[in-house]
């Protein structure tokens, strides 16, 4: 009966150390933000020979994740990456036009995120809301986990051609790292 004992109170203090381990090493973690914006310089092109046409335009931009000094100090120990925010706001714009169709992405070589917009007023201050309704921001928090360098991409058909604007697009995010190895 001793010896059942002493094997349940083995049992159960190493229970105990290796729980507080766990939960030691998590009171170490360092919690940072990591936000990122990127410029987008969209131009649809004047039609040759008619004016006020249906234009169609396709840009892109790339974020480097380790541009933020805090991830790139524990890129080796990052644990979590959860999104706050996606948007796109409309900066300039040359003249106010319709976003017919719109599709904004954004990707590296293993996941992706799409919102798809119709019928949309675009002028100076519009804000595209890029929300999370289908499951979009856990595939931009496992982007950012890649710890590489990925694509902004927009494109789509506005009502008018010739026309130029610029969305800014802004990814907010809240970073859990161990600085343990």
């Amino acid at each position: 009966m001793k010896n059942l004992t002493k094997l349940a109170m083995a049992l159960l203090f190493t229970s105990v150390i290796f729980t507080g381990c766990k939960e030691a090493e998590e009171l170490l973690y360092v919690n940072f933000s990591a936000d990122y914006t990127t410029e987008i310089d969209i131009n649809v092109p004047a039609a040759e020979g008619k004016t006020s046409i249906d234009g169609t335009f396709s840009e892109s931009e790339t974020i480097d994740p380790t541009t933020n000094s805090d991830y790139l100090k524990y890129i080796d120990n990052i644990k979590e990456v959860d999104i706050q925010e996606v948007s796109g706001e409309v900066l300039e714009i040359s003249k106010n036009v319709l976003l017919q169709t719109g599709t904004i992405k954004i990707a590296s070589n293993d996941y992706s995120a799409t919102w798809q917009f119709n019928n949309v007023a675009i002028e100076q201050g519009t804000v595209l809301t890029l929300d999370n309704n289908q499951g979009q921001w856990d595939q931009v928090g496992n982007i950012m986990l890649g710890k590489i360098p990925f694509t902004v991409s927009i494109d789509g058909q506005t009502d008018e051609d010739d026309v130029e604007f610029v969305i800014l697009l802004t990814l907010e995010s809240d970073v859990t790292a161990s600085p343990l190895n």
